[in-house]
């Protein structure tokens, strides 16, 4: 604690009371402030305390908003504490769907309606004042609220946790459905992967590097930011392995109060523990990797990034994402899936193929580098249920 809190802790007078209590008494910016406790010492435990989130920057609930509290509550309790780009999420939901709506209310007069009716209008907007949002972004609303406000609880700031009894719409009763998971076909891939070799007539040169690098995210899997930081010093071209150990992040708050300073960030491991892998590289891949070793050879391309530009920098995920667009618009996939095609698709549809392929679930999720096998059945369930109804068609019990 600083000189100021220390003055005023060693100033308070504890006395004892007639109920078998001790009793202490604090002013701090001109609010009096008890203490009860069965010691002494507790009394003085709760005051060095409650001084000490004075410091961080808290205010009793007559005298501080649901604003106040969340960024204090975020600053104190999240940064520093949960991956950067998780802080962001936070942060942004914090900035966009709290703070010019409920967020100026005392956060003692909070109310389960309240938080209801905001998520409501989200889940179904009255007007262009609230965004439509599936059913994923209504939960990640709420978990922000619920967190905060369950912190306020502990620290008895409030009483109970207004959203406690929030309810989430039904998927049919939200405007804005949940985007659609899908993978391409075993004959998509092969004219993705046609049209990404393709090359100029005249030169003889490949249309796209890019194109290059989207065909190894393709054939292993990869995340888009690990694609992003993945290094030719992770390739062990002798032994054919791929070291993924590290993703980058991107969009990502600098400070923890000002989200208009975002920037790119490269962690130095994957996006889980799990993610932390080495893959064996089969001919087709090695033979991806040395078109690109050549490709950067022929065009005076230096660079320590696989996933790089024409001058060697390294690429992004809007860039890469654009890439993709052009190698889609040289097929006829566009018409023939349900959205447009994005970077995870890719990795998802290595994912469906291993399953379709009769590669066990457990494997599979260690390849995906998933934090655990629930993670991957919940994302290729859709794939399993094909697989059980194809093997249904082939059943005849009679």
């Amino acid at each position: 604690m600083n000189e100021y809190s220390n003055y005023k802790l060693n100033k308070m007078n504890v006395v004892y009371r007639d109920d078998g209590r001790y009793f202490g008494r604090i002013t701090i910016n001109g609010k009096r402030k008890d203490f009860y406790g069965q010691t002494k010492s507790e009394v003085k435990q709760k005051a060095r305390t409650y001084l000490q989130k004075v410091e961080n920057g808290f205010k009793d609930p007559q005298r501080i908003t649901l604003n106040d509290y969340m960024v204090y509550w975020l600053e104190t309790f999240k940064w520093n504490m949960i991956e950067p780009s998780s802080y962001t999420r936070l942060y942004r939901t914090y900035e966009c769907q709290v703070k010019d709506t409920i967020g100026n209310n005392m956060i003692g007069n909070i109310t389960t309606e309240m938080i209801q009716e905001l998520i409501n209008e989200h889940a179904n907007p009255s007007s262009s004042e609230y965004k439509s949002f599936a059913r994923s972004g209504l939960k990640r609303l709420k978990q922000l609220l619920d967190g905060c406000l369950r912190k306020a609880v502990e620290q008895e700031v409030i009483n109970e946790n207004p959203c406690e009894k929030v309810l989430i719409p039904t998927e049919s009763c939200v405007k804005k459905e949940t985007r659609r998971t899908y993978s391409l076909s075993d004959d998509q891939m092969e004219e993705f992967r046609k049209a990404a070799l393709s090359r100029y007539k005249g030169s003889k040169e490949y249309k796209s590097r890019d194109a290059l690098v989207l065909l190894l995210i393709l054939n292993l899997g990869l995340r888009v930011g690990e694609a992003l930081a993945l290094e030719w010093s992770d390739i062990d071209k002798e032994n054919k392995l791929l070291s993924i150990g590290k993703t980058l992040q991107t969009k990502v708050m600098t400070e923890k109060n000002d989200s208009g300073n975002l920037s790119s960030r490269v962690k130095k491991s994957a996006k889980t523990s799990a993610g932390v892998r080495v893959l064996k590289l089969n001919d087709t891949v090695m033979w991806y990797i040395e078109e690109l070793e050549a490709y950067d050879k022929r065009n005076g391309i230096v660079s320590p990034y696989v996933c790089s530009t024409s001058v060697g920098t390294r690429n992004s995920a809007r860039n890469m994402q654009r890439s993709l667009d052009r190698v889609i618009g040289w097929t006829n996939i566009a018409g023939q899936v349900p959205e447009s095609v994005t970077l995870h698709i890719l990795r998802h549809s290595f994912g469906s193929t291993l399953i379709r392929r009769g590669v066990s679930i457990e494997v599979v999720s260690k390849l995906m580098g998933h934090s655990n096998i629930t993670i991957t059945y919940n994302k290729y369930i859709h794939v399993l249920q094909e697989q059980q109804a194809m093997a249904m068609d082939m059943v005849s019990v009679c």
